[in-house]
């Protein structure tokens, strides 16, 4: 079975089969919501996931520090049955994924739940009350050149501002806390840019009015604003307000339009290693 043929069962499951995949033996755990989840649309209704820290096994009393998530069924245009709060401990009544064939290069479904009652709410378990404290904990990253980026959970990046030329720019690593060489890669290509910012500067500004001065001239109000629009007048518009960089180290530079698209914002996309690749408007 390949990953299509694996996804297209997947889909095509009705509720009674998805609900087939969990066991029939329901079990309370107590289990530390922390962020994220979404939800997939199957065949007739949403496989909805709420994702979760680590759990207790109610029965054994047995800590698992892994994360996982407890899932529900939501039919189409109907509320959802369960709300999860970020940040929160619940004792839950549950049904444990059985296990199932998968495709190679997908991960085996691991600590996922079906979600058959909520019993507590802000459930009283020292061992999840203590990991949530850590979990709550600011991680910083401290760096001469870039200065103090904060990680920001919900978007999986660390954040932060910093001088540019005469102003200031946000700049965000993309990178998961706890992938250090990644975040080694995104430091060091930032740290480029950053070191040598009067030629980078210039060089998005002329990439991004070199590939988009013919577009910002189509969507000009009229022939003589057109007119005035050139690749030296478009250059010296345009300002950098944020780089974003991924682990591999490749960026995306987002500079403010100064309404030559309305207010979107003009993205210029490369990297150290390879220069400027392309530019493009979002937003």
């Amino acid at each position: 079975m390949n990953l299509l043929e694996y996804m297209r069962r997947r889909n095509k499951m009705t509720l009674s089969e998805w609900e087939d995949t969990f066991e029939k033996k329901e079990k309370e755990i107590i289990a530390l919501r922390h962020e994220g989840g979404g939800g997939s649309l199957r065949n007739g209704f949403w496989e909805w996931d709420a994702y979760f820290l680590a759990y207790v096994d109610c029965e054994t009393g047995e800590l698992h520090k892994e994360e996982g998530r407890i899932e529900f069924p939501v039919m189409d245009k109907e509320e959802p049955p369960f709300q999860f709060k970020d940040e929160t401990i619940y004792k839950l009544r549950v049904r444990e994924k059985l296990p199932e064939e998968i495709p190679e290069g997908v991960l085996p479904s691991k600590n996922y739940f079906l979600v058959v009652d909520i019993l507590e709410e802000d459930a009283v378990c020292p061992e999840l009350e203590e990991m949530l404290i850590e979990y709550r904990k600011p991680v910083v990253l401290q760096d001469d050149i870039l200065g103090e980026l904060t990680y920001d959970k919900q978007l999986k990046s660390f954040e932060g501002n910093m001088a540019w030329l005469r102003g200031e720019i946000h700049i965000s690593l993309y990178v998961d806390k706890d992938n250090k060489s990644g975040i080694t890669k995104a430091k060091k290509a930032l740290k480029i840019m950053v070191l040598e910012q009067e030629k980078w500067d210039a060089d998005l500004r002329s990439f991004a009015a070199k590939e988009l001065t013919k577009l910002a001239c189509e969507w000009a109000e009229s022939e003589e604003e057109a007119a005035l629009i050139t690749e030296e007048s478009f250059a010296k518009r345009i300002s950098l307000s944020l780089i974003w960089v991924s682990s591999g180290g490749s960026f995306t530079a987002y500079l403010d339009d100064d309404d030559l698209f309305f207010g979107h914002s003009i993205t210029v996309c490369g990297s150290p290693k390879n220069g400027l690749v392309s530019a493009d408007i979002e937003g």
